[in-house]
């Protein structure tokens, strides 16, 4: 029988998958006979794992509503976006300052798997080519050694991939319209190391693209919260 932390990490894992993927909605109240009956486990690991999540933006708590998901505005979407791709300019900068052969390597192998899938301005399906894209933005950003900026991008990306599935429902079917061109740019000045200030604005400019989309499209869901 698994310990009562062992129990209560799981229930985070389990809601927490349950708001990235649209089952809970922003702003829906969390009820804990609801958690029991999906989880299959009581309320008291519920109470825990709830706890815990109230830390993040997934998840808030006020007294007179109790726990919710969290709520989405637009500047609190912005923001979070803006910082995402703050983080990965920040993170490839040092990587092209400490980075090793290995490192090197690594971003010609997903760029060359890349490849495969994507061409200039051609849509491809989203499930096929996400998996590839992730791999190759791991890629540029491995060689940074400070392990507290790798750490805040993980939850800069739980945040990343809790609004992309919010704005593409139906997100493995989508199509995208890709842009080898700006991959293929990215990776070349990162291994030619000469201008790390210029390959992460160019980086920096690629996250954000996609925020006016990704904000229109939950917004016309009426998931967007109308505060500041």
């Amino acid at each position: 029988m698994p310990s009562a932390q062992t129990m209560t990490s799981q229930c985070v894992d389990k809601i927490q998958n349950l708001i990235l993927t649209g089952e809970l909605l922003p702003g829906d109240r969390i009820k804990g006979e609801y958690l029991r009956n999906v989880l299959g486990v009581g309320l008291s690991p519920i109470r825990e794992a709830l706890s815990r999540l109230a830390t993040t933006p997934l998840v808030e708590f006020t007294d007179n509503a109790g726990f919710k998901v969290g709520e989405i505005t637009v500047d609190s979407l912005t923001d979070s976006y803006t910082g995402y791709a703050k983080i990965e300019a920040l993170l490839l900068s040092d990587a092209i300052l400490n980075g090793d052969d290995a490192w090197e390597a690594r971003i010609i192998a997903a760029l060359y798997r890349l490849t495969k899938i994507e061409k200039d301005l051609q849509k491809v399906r989203y499930g096929d080519w996400s998996i590839l894209n992730r791999d190759f933005h791991d890629a540029l950003v491995a060689g940074c050694r400070i392990r507290s900026l790798q750490n805040i991008r993980k939850d800069f990306i739980l945040l990343r991939d809790w609004y992309f599935n919010l704005a593409y429902p139906n997100l493995d079917e989508e199509l995208f319209i890709t842009n080898h061109t700006e991959h293929q740019e990215i990776a070349d000045l990162a291994i030619m190391r000469k201008d790390p200030d210029k390959v992460a604005q160019i980086l920096y400019e690629h996250t954000l693209s996609i925020l006016p989309e990704v904000l229109t499209r939950i917004q016309k869901r009426g998931l967007i919260a109308n505060k500041s």
